[in-house]
């Protein structure tokens, strides 16, 4: 039915009608006329659509699609006519809300877990099979870390692996970047020293979502990698007492790189609203907005005290992931999500080299959403499936006595970035 700048559609399956609006529609056309069929981008931007639009007819198609006449089009100035054809699969969107990407549900791990869970895919593979690329991302969306296995022994192999995902983020370590020991170095992780587990450039407003790291050698005695599920100890956190997770949420800590004149500084609070977690102590410039009186000194023990409590949920030994990495395996992993981190080592009788490189958050989702395009509809997701998780870890391994949220009857899965309605 026409009235005025709308139209109502009626459809079979639905009890009420739905209103839409002509401008709208028109603007949405997607014949090879309104979109460019090679590129698939617009030829008129919506503000060049009039808001006036009379309508020569409108009908149902026999395949169910709705097909408009727009009299007098303004894209031949008026002088001819343009025919819409929206598909009903198109026109059955407008009576429901829009489908959500098939994501594989976030498991929340401890050791036990990740031990049982962790997939190893082959380079070969890798580089040539699309249902391994779509195991290995299903896998960074779900646990957060996969591992590659058999890469060959190349500067180049890390970048081969990356752009399997999407391009490669290039940063003030350039496009890939060499983690060995040496002297002076700008840098803990060029160190044989002890690194303890961080996520990478935090100083950056919008730091790399994915790292690969390479294992091109690795003959040393110790340098272990370390990994542990940062969502998993902040939704711990998050059943825990109040004042403690609030006090994450609050305090806003500053991270810097002030190295080979370049200057970086950013802030976030180590668990936002959301439940994301940036924790990178090794990076950590002093806490600056605090009140010089004894009410600062009591928000910033608070602070201090959540934050204590948090490191143990990191590295506690139930928590932790320890792998020895062998030449040819290479790590892809979360770093928005997992912590990671590395043993010392001793380079007098061997030596330990890797080669990394990032991918930015885009890149990922764009790929993540590829491979899980059409895959199986997957249940709706709340944040309360993973607080249910949370409640079962805690009731596994004992954190804390009386956890202040209950377990919810049904679980529902939530995507890791996707915000709190």
């Amino acid at each position: 039915m026409l009235t005025g700048n709308t139209i109502t559609l009626k459809h079979s399956q639905m009890t009420w009608p739905k209103v839409v609006d002509r401008h709208w529609l028109r603007d949405g056309c997607e014949c090879s006329t309104c979109v460019d069929p090679h590129s698939g981008q617009k030829n008129f931007g919506t503000t060049d659509v009039p808001l006036n639009l009379p309508i020569s007819s409108s009908r149902k198609t026999k395949d169910g699609a709705l097909e408009i006449v727009w009299k007098n089009d303004f894209l031949t100035n008026g002088r001819e006519n343009h025919t819409s054809t929206y598909s009903a699969e198109r026109v059955h969107s407008f009576f429901s809300k829009p489908k959500k990407a098939n994501f594989p549900p976030v498991v929340l791990w401890d050791k036990k877990t990740i031990q049982r869970d962790l997939l190893f895919v082959d380079y070969n593979d890798w580089m040539t099979n699309d249902e391994t690329l779509g195991a290995g991302v299903r896998m960074l969306h779900s646990h957060g870390i996969f591992f590659i296995r058999n890469a060959p022994h190349s500067e180049e192999s890390v970048i081969s692996m990356s752009s399997r995902i999407g391009n490669l983020k290039e940063t003030l370590y350039g496009r890939t970047w060499d983690v060995r020991s040496k002297p002076e170095a700008e840098n803990v992780a060029y160190t044989s020293s002890f690194l303890g587990l961080h996520q990478d450039m935090l100083y950056l407003k919008d730091p790399p979502r994915l790292q690969l790291l390479h294992c091109l050698e690795n003959s040393c005695e110790g340098g272990e990698s370390l990994f542990s599920d940062a969502s998993r100890a902040a939704f711990l956190m998050k059943i825990g007492p109040p004042e403690l997770r609030e006090a994450l949420g609050k305090q806003k800590v500053a991270y810097h790189y002030k190295k080979g004149g370049h200057f970086y500084e950013n802030n976030h609070p180590v668990i936002d609203e959301s439940e994301h977690v940036r924790w990178s102590p090794p990076f950590q410039a002093p806490l600056r907005n605090l009140n010089k009186n004894e009410e600062g000194s009591r928000h910033y023990r608070q602070w201090a005290t959540a934050a204590v409590k948090f490191q143990q949920l990191l590295e506690q030994e139930e928590f932790l992931f320890q792998y020895k990495m062998k030449p040819g395996d290479c790590v892809v992993f979360d770093n928005l999500r997992v912590v990671h981190g590395r043993r010392a080592f001793d380079t007098s009788a061997g030596s330990r080299w890797l080669k990394g490189t990032y991918n930015a958050h885009d890149v990922f989702m764009g790929r993540l959403n590829t491979v899980c395009a059409n895959r199986p509809v997957a249940p709706s997701w709340t944040m309360a499936s993973l607080v249910g998780q949370a409640v079962r870890l805690n009731a596994m391994h004992k954190i804390w006595d009386k956890p202040n949220v209950a377990e919810p009857k049904k679980f529902r899965y939530v995507r890791l970035g996707e915000q709190k309605k």
